[in-house]
């Protein structure tokens, strides 16, 4: 399962993936902050000042970076979602294919029912495992958490933002302004004052988008763990339910067979027949035998 989720994703998704993953950890925040206090020091005017206070390297390159970065963690975002439903959709494929096999089972115990019944006195026989074949919910049978106007629209910008397109065209847009500033075209020389006051407004509004698709994709995450406890609850419902027809069977064979012997017994006047054996209770073997 895993290498057909792997084969379904693009290399754009595996990279956006793959960074949201390694990114996402506190190396990430130490090396940033290592980094950040190193370039300062030595960028400081009285060390080897290529880039003294306010330090507008750092902050023209920490600026673009994260730039880029806040598309990358939305497609990040996108696409581990995805594999969350492929992952609920695999798990309701198990459950259903549980319960198919439970329902072959019931079908397979009421033959050996009716069997044993033939050899079990009136007040002994045994009822049929008469439950229908239980159905369960599929995934995308989960309310979606878009219910409200804002919720519908930080879905799409969620969405939107969250492809390899828009990185793409951010990545344009960057480096285009970049090399026409420098040409001469554009009147935003270096440091390029305007580029970074909008990326760093772009930065103030994404960064509360990505809040909302966190918050979005944390409340699907919930609907699906309770939906998976769901199924689990229903297939362990139905197995206890066989081994309480089993128990039955295994407590008329009991008897059927003592009297069996006893008959057996009876009809040896030698009485060199073996004694019957004694029943064994075998409630407790495996789980409750409770309903």
């Amino acid at each position: 399962m895993v290498s057909e989720v792997a084969a379904t994703r693009t290399t754009g998704d595996r990279i956006a993936a793959w960074a949201t993953r390694r990114l996402g950890s506190m190396v990430t925040v130490y090396l940033t902050v290592a980094l950040s206090a190193v370039w300062m020091l030595l960028g400081a005017r009285s060390v080897l000042g290529f880039d003294p206070y306010p330090y507008p390297v750092l902050l023209f390159v920490g600026n673009v970076v994260q730039l880029l970065l806040i598309f990358v963690i939305l497609v990040g975002q996108r696409t581990l979602s995805a594999s969350v439903e492929r992952r609920a959709q695999q798990t309701y494929d198990d459950a259903q294919a549980i319960l198919g096999e439970c329902h072959r089972l019931q079908a397979l115990i009421d033959d050996r029912a009716r069997l044993l019944n033939r050899g079990a006195t009136s007040d002994r026989e045994l009822d049929p495992c008469d439950t229908a074949p239980i159905m369960i919910s599929p995934p995308q049978a989960v309310e979606p958490a878009t219910a409200t106007r804002n919720r519908r629209i930080a879905a799409w910008l969620v969405q939107r933002l969250g492809s390899k397109g828009a990185v793409v065209v951010t990545t344009v847009i960057v480096v285009g302004w970049m090399l026409l500033a420098l040409a001469g075209v554009i009147p935003d020389p270096y440091p390029f004052p305007f580029l970074l006051f909008c990326s760093s407004l772009a930065q103030l509004v994404f960064m509360f988008v990505i809040m909302v698709g966190q918050d979005v994709l944390g409340e699907v995450s919930d609907r699906r763990v309770v939906e998976t406890a769901n199924h689990t609850a229903v297939v362990l419902q139905q197995c206890r339910h066989l081994r309480q027809h089993l128990l039955a069977q295994d407590e008329l064979l009991t008897a059927v067979v003592d009297r069996a012997v006893d008959a057996e017994v009876g009809g040896h006047l030698d009485g060199g027949a073996p004694a019957p054996r004694e029943h064994v209770d075998r409630s407790q073997d495996v789980g409750s035998g409770s309903r």
